[in-house]
């Protein structure tokens, strides 16, 4: 038996968990990618809480500050979320006074989106929050490797 075999083989047979190894996974940057994205929900989710936000919304509310009177389709196309899904989303965002919905100068059948004064507000809260959020995950990565992979992420385009 191996050096690294004998070392986790127990009684049964059976590894302990701190010596598990990922085999090919460890070759695959899908999975440390979703493993981060794990981690960065659930630290920003955390800090979204104290403001009754969380990352849908926030991101949500970011998009419309960015551009005010983009439409409920475009705003969902920018950020890969189903067009069917964004309406409940934004009925939520409505009903808690964050957004407001009006008719498309351009077309009519549209509704152009904007941030309420309390929307406003939140967002501001809510770029603390995830200013915080984001120093932590430069800690966790190290600065220059967070900037390398903003920067490479940051080009990456969804079909």
């Amino acid at each position: 038996m191996s050096k690294s075999a004998s070392a986790g083989a127990h009684k049964d047979g059976a590894r302990q968990d701190a010596e598990i190894r990922l085999g090919e996974l460890e070759k695959h940057l899908g999975y440390f990618v979703r493993r981060l994205q794990h981690w960065i929900f659930r630290d920003v989710n955390a800090a979204l809480a104290a403001i009754d936000l969380d990352v849908i919304g926030y991101s949500i509310l970011e998009t419309i500050a960015a551009n005010r009177g983009a439409t409920q389709i475009a705003i969902a196309g920018a950020l890969g979320i189903e067009r069917a899904r964004m309406v409940g989303l934004l009925d939520g965002l409505q009903r808690a006074g964050l957004i407001v919905r009006e008719r498309a100068e351009h077309d009519r059948r549209a509704h152009a989106l904007g941030l309420t004064p309390h929307g406003r507000m939140m967002l501001k809260k809510a770029n603390a929050a995830v200013a915080a959020h984001e120093k932590r995950v430069a800690r966790r990565l190290g600065a220059e490797n967070y900037r390398r992979a903003l920067a490479a992420l940051s080009r990456f385009e969804s079909d």
